[in-house]
């Protein structure tokens, strides 16, 4: 059995959730922290019953989502956090959801605790302090605290509009000393022309809820392998291996699904700069896929 991604609201999925497949039968699978264009196979099972599958199904959808979000948002240029009450139970299934995907870290208030050494957790400071370093949430409605400088500017409720956010980005600047200006998205909002629109003109992103990025789906068939040229951006789907492209460039291919010599999932503390690195080649535009 294989499962695949059906749909994604991007060109492409940055996959995440390997370790979800610990204790399956596992013949070919994606590595965390590598970029997929649908409708390509992310896993092939073997003796998987019906209520491992919808439980492993629904989980993947969420974590595929996040680290989606947070790998397009990163390949236009822009930081990205994770709001801490964006993350549900299990919260480290997220945190490295986020790191598959780039993210630079997860922001907390006195109503959020997260504790991780594996991303880096940046408290909001809303209230009036000597700190020079620190984050404040503003809303249009209430633009303006009392005198405080901060690093960072979050707008929440923001207008996706470039001449507006230009202006309040430039009048923040000026209040706060900030250096950093970000906007918080939620789910309705995150869409590549939400974040196309952003790009030059915010320096981040706050995600506040998993999006809802993805779809999966199964069949019985067997997963084909899949190799990369990142020179000439295609994916070729192949029966065997593949080591340099065959039809143009003579350059090595990176394996997105292949049957590895052993399943090893990826340390957490690796991730991120395995999602750095992949997002480096990929392109605003899905691969050209053929069949060798």
């Amino acid at each position: 059995m294989r499962i695949l991604i059906k749909w994604c609201g991007l060109p492409w999925c940055m996959f995440a959730g390997s370790w979800l497949f610990e204790g399956l039968e596992v013949v070919k699978y994606v590595r965390d922290a590598t970029p997929v264009a649908p409708p390509e196979p992310i896993v092939e099972l073997s003796n998987v019953n019906g209520d491992v599958l919808r439980q492993l199904l629904g989980r993947l959808r969420q974590l595929i989502s996040l680290a989606s979000a947070v790998a397009w948002a990163k390949r236009v240029g822009l930081r990205v956090f994770i709001y801490g009450s964006a993350m549900p139970d299990p919260v480290s299934d997220f945190i490295r959801a986020s790191l598959a995907g780039g993210a630079d870290g997860v922001l907390v208030d006195d109503f959020i605790s997260i504790n991780s050494d594996l991303i880096d957790v940046v408290r909001i400071n809303q209230s009036v302090s000597d700190d020079s370093v620190n984050y404040v949430v503003v809303s249009p409605d209430r633009p303006y605290q009392q005198s405080i400088r901060a690093y960072g500017v979050i707008i929440k409720d923001g207008v996706i509009d470039r001449d507006w956010l230009l202006r309040v980005r430039d009048r923040f600047r000026i209040v706060y000393g900030s250096k950093e200006f970000l906007m918080m998205l939620d789910n309705s909002l995150f869409r590549r022309e939400v974040i196309e629109e952003l790009q030059d003109v915010v320096d981040g992103v706050v995600i506040t809820e998993v999006p809802s990025l993805v779809s999966l789906d199964f069949d019985d068939y067997r997963a084909i392998n899949v190799f990369r040229c990142i020179n000439c951006y295609i994916d070729f789907e192949t029966e065997g291996e593949m080591r340099k492209c065959p039809p143009r460039c003579g350059n090595r291919l990176r394996p997105i699904i292949r049957r590895w010599d052993k399943f090893t999932v990826i340390e957490p503390k690796v991730l991120r700069l395995k999602a750095v690195d992949e997002i480096r080649y990929m392109r605003l535009n899905p691969p050209k896929v053929i069949n060798y």
